[in-house]
């Protein structure tokens, strides 16, 4: 199975693959990719059961693993630098510690290897109950959603998954279902005591969110020693968007440190 994927910048330049959170796509990856494609190879990637990828039965940690080896051996890359985001972070640091020569430089964006609550129960009530039979525009699609989320802005990246089928009806992009079924996996950290990555390594925090806290610090340098950890007081949970240029700094520096 091929992920979807699309190249950006110098195709001799260093390469970097960037991946995306839960419920997301290569989308989200699109305005800091560019920026960061004026100095690297930049390879954004959907998840497989997201945007263009393809819809399997089984959404776990090692097929997504599995999955960017392929797409690695596709591309004809021995070794690249990966940036995960969220769910794309844990994917990004278990591909790191199992398979780390394929991995010349880890960045993990406000995640961190450890297990999750369950966080997305209210997301796929909202998305399971919108009626995509009778739905006409995206707007009412915003307006249902408006019923759970006060925040536009999150409502906007929910119903990015809908989509229109080629009989002009609306459809889900993701699988909902088999992601679904997938959460509580999902939300379980995917490395284990043996799994380490002695590379070179950056986590980034926002400071508003809470998907990693300093009580975290302890088990992100265990399992990456060269870990540095930086916080961004005034980002949430998406510094590579909220803080576009600012990120595109960051990494550009952190390669070079």
């Amino acid at each position: 199975m091929l992920l979807n994927f699309k190249e950006l910048g110098d195709s001799e330049a260093r390469p970097i693959l960037a991946l995306h959170g839960l419920l997301g796509s290569m989308r989200n990856w699109t305005s800091a990719g560019r920026l960061l494609a004026e100095r690297y190879r930049v390879i954004l990637i959907d998840a497989r059961n997201h945007g263009g990828s393809v819809h399997t039965q089984t959404h776990t940690f090692d097929d997504m693993v599995g999955d960017l080896l392929e797409l690695l051996d596709h591309l004809g890359l021995d070794t690249a630098t990966i940036i995960g985001h969220s769910m794309g972070g844990k994917v990004a640091m278990a591909l790191a510690c199992r398979y780390p020569e394929r991995v010349d430089q880890l960045f993990v964006v406000d995640s961190a290897p450890k297990d999750y609550p369950a966080m997305h129960d209210r997301e796929f009530e909202a998305m399971n109950t919108l009626d995509l039979s009778s739905l006409e525009t995206r707007g009412a699609a915003d307006d249902h959603m408006a019923k759970y989320f006060d925040d536009w802005a999150f409502r906007q990246f929910l119903i990015s998954n809908v989509v229109r089928a080629e009989d002009g009806s609306f459809k889900w992009l993701a699988n909902l279902p088999v992601i679904e079924a997938a959460l509580l996996d999902i939300a379980k950290n995917p490395l284990t005591l043996d799994d380490v990555f002695d590379g070179k390594t950056s986590f980034l925090k926002g400071g508003k969110s809470n998907y990693i806290e300093e009580e975290d610090f302890t088990d992100i340098r265990f399992h990456f020693p060269k870990a540095t950890i930086e916080t961004w007081e005034d980002s949430g949970h998406n510094p590579h968007f909220e803080h576009r240029n600012r990120f595109v700094e960051w990494v550009y520096e952190q390669i070079n440190r």
